[in-house]
């Protein structure tokens, strides 16, 4: 009996042991904490194209999919708004019929309105149709409303030498700035884009199944891509087993005890 109970302590020792490297590993990662249901602030300050300061709750009064980049970005940036052009192309969403609109805002704070009207030029152009050019606008901001957006949106960033670290995606807002759903990733299906503006408009809030992606995935920033994030799923599967263990262990001293009793 006092084997299997050292057993169990151990295994349990290993547990404990591996839970604040799991803890590190999210602690250290680029990406989005889900703030679903979670209300933005409307205070936050942002900068238009034309060098126009305007509140976000001005902004904000349709269905809106916020994507955040910056503009000399070498890595994920480029693909993502690529992304963002080409599903808004195929996609059957009419700003008349089913008023919605997407705002790219820039997290770096030497960004200028003026690389905010040169991206906004390029990108519509790349749509491949025609639409109001309110549809999509491009921000910029100081450091204090870059700090209260990204942490509203649960946004995690971080520099790198003269670059930055950070996820790819998009955050859905309703009207009310109320954050509804979360798109994951560099490729969207144009199903999930319209269904988060149909959501959005109802106020409805939807879990996001493509979490586990998220979790299973990391930016690697050398490679600029996202890679297959080994150690963090190995870890996850290897706590796991060891819990599973624990159980069994635990279920076979039951037993014995059982059978020395009779």
């Amino acid at each position: 009996m006092t084997k299997w109970w050292s057993g169990v302590l151990l295994a349990g020792l290993l547990v404990l042991g591996g839970v604040p490297a799991l803890a590190q590993l999210n602690e250290e990662a680029v990406e989005f904490d889900e703030h679903l249901g979670e209300i933005v602030p409307g205070d936050i300050t942002l900068i238009d194209e034309d060098g126009q300061a305007v509140l976000l709750s001005d902004i904000v009064d349709r269905p809106t999919l916020v994507t955040m980049v910056y503009f000399e970005c070498p890595g994920i940036c480029t693909p993502l708004l690529n992304e963002v052009a080409d599903i808004l192309g195929k996609s059957r969403l009419q700003p008349d019929k089913q008023p919605f609109q997407l705002i790219s805002v820039s997290f770096e704070p030497k960004d200028t309105s003026a690389m905010a009207k040169e991206k906004k030029a390029n990108y519509l152009k790349l749509v491949g149709r025609e639409l109001p050019p309110e549809t999509w606008r491009f921000y910029t901001a100081d450091q204090a409303d870059i700090d209260a957006l990204t942490g509203a949106l649960g946004f995690r960033y971080k520099r790198a030498g003269k670059e930055y670290t950070h996820p790819g995606g998009i955050a859905i807002l309703s009207p009310e700035r109320k954050i509804v759903r979360y798109l994951y990733g560099l490729q969207f299906l144009p199903f999930d884009f319209e269904m988060g503006v149909y959501e959005a408009a109802q106020g409805k809030v939807r879990p996001t199944t493509a979490r586990l992606l998220q979790f299973c995935f990391s930016y690697d920033p050398e490679g600029r891509t996202y890679v297959f994030n080994l150690a963090r799923v190995v870890g996850v599967v290897m706590l796991t087993s060891i819990v599973f263990f624990i159980a069994f262990l635990f279920y076979l001293t039951r037993v014995r005890g059982r059978g020395k009793e009779a």
